[in-house]
């Protein structure tokens, strides 16, 4: 999971130096790829903090936790606009320091960490494994959707099968 994190990280670093990024809005929601830029290294910074919650104990904290991300209106209107008044390369450069801290910690776990469960009465499924898929998955999905200019906000028409 630490080499497919970089490998995404590395994709989104190149899309947000990228000389011709524009604002246009694609994907769900509709965020601009600056925006959607921000929220994956929010998402990276964020994790730390789950994984903390799960195997219990502040292992890692990133410097940049208390800068970006930390805002309680994680996805409100405030840090969207914050968001939109970020310059891409500081973000690019941000997002891949957080992957790699992220990579580096996820490449750490043990399998008995992999295994662990979210603490309370949750689903015996909610492992860290599952919730770190889950965030590789949406870092994944989102870099795809930009760079295919997706802007569809409706369900895909499922193709029939033959």
């Amino acid at each position: 999971m630490a080499a497919l994190l970089r490998e995404c990280a590395e994709g989104w670093r190149r899309l947000l130096c990228d000389r011709g990024l524009d604002g246009r809005r694609v994907g769900t929601p509709l965020w601009s790829p600056l925006e959607h830029g921000c929220h994956v290294r929010d998402m990276c910074l964020l994790f730390h903090s789950g994984l903390d919650a799960m195997l219990g104990g502040n292992r890692i904290a990133p410097s940049e936790r208390s800068e970006a991300g930390a805002d309680p209106e994680a996805h409100g209107p405030r840090v969207l606009r914050r968001y939109r008044e970020e310059e891409p390369r500081q973000v690019a450069a941000e997002l891949g320091r957080a992957a790699d801290a992220l990579a580096d910690r996820l490449a750490s776990l043990t399998d008995d960490d992999w295994r662990h469960r979210a603490p309370g009465p949750a689903d015996s499924r909610l492992t860290v494994d599952f919730f770190a898929r889950h965030l590789l998955h949406d870092i994944a999905h989102g870099l795809a959707e930009i760079r295919r200019g997706d802007r569809s906000t409706a369900p895909r028409a499922r193709r029939k099968r033959s």
